[in-house]
């Protein structure tokens, strides 16, 4: 078995403005270095093994920064990009919604069959990221614990893949920024199943927040 600890990347400006931003690399704000700070101190105890992470900086240096002082190698994997978002890159949800009425309610409402003008469906982002992980799992049959650092959309059909859930679902998993998720992944086989053991904890960022 190989337990995977998924973690969205920290906040950034776009984030916190609600612009769309799928492949544009946006780099963390203040905010959300300290995010992943926190998150790395929440998972300061877990040793891991191997680290896969996006190539966008968001979610490299989120990776980075929860990694710390440890020398544990990081591979880079562009499929792990969150949705290309095409022309609704760098755009606010109004914006969109005057631009192209309904359609990103749909996109919500109906994942598994919209595809974003001039960018990608979820089923795209899904089989290039299932890919890249799946691919990184692969690499050896030991038991290992992983770190993979990425992005919400990304995240949310990862877990689609992983849970045997359809594509339609993904939106039924929230995923705040730096949120960790644990997976125990057991296989993709037909007689396999893999457990979600932790959803969306975003503890450690409420205690940031003063929250707690």
């Amino acid at each position: 078995m190989k337990t995977l600890y998924i973690v969205r990347h920290g906040e950034t400006d776009w984030n916190k403005m609600g612009k769309y931003q799928g492949i544009t690399d946006v780099p963390l704000n203040e905010n959300g270095l300290n995010q992943a700070k926190a998150c790395g101190q929440a998972l300061k105890d877990v040793k891991f093994d191997r680290i896969l992470s996006s190539d966008l900086s968001r979610a490299l240096v989120t990776a980075e920064v929860i990694r710390g002082e440890r020398t544990t190698p990081i591979t880079v994997d562009k499929r792990l990009r969150e949705l290309n978002f095409g022309d609704w890159e760098a755009m606010l949800f109004s914006d969109i919604e005057d631009r192209w009425p309904g359609l990103i309610d749909e996109m919500y409402l109906r994942p598994h069959l919209v595809k974003v003008p001039n960018g990608e469906s979820f089923k795209n982002l899904q089989d290039r990221a299932w890919a890249g992980l799946e691919e990184f799992i692969n690499v050896n049959n030991e038991e290992e614990t992983l770190l993979i650092a990425c992005h919400g959309g990304t995240i949310r059909t990862l877990l689609c893949k992983l849970l045997d859930i359809s594509i339609s679902h993904c939106w039924n998993f929230s995923q705040g920024n730096t949120a960790i998720n644990r997976i125990f992944y057991n296989g993709m086989g037909e007689f396999d199943h893999n457990i979600l053991n932790l959803l969306n904890d975003t503890a450690h960022v409420d205690v940031l927040q003063g929250h707690a």
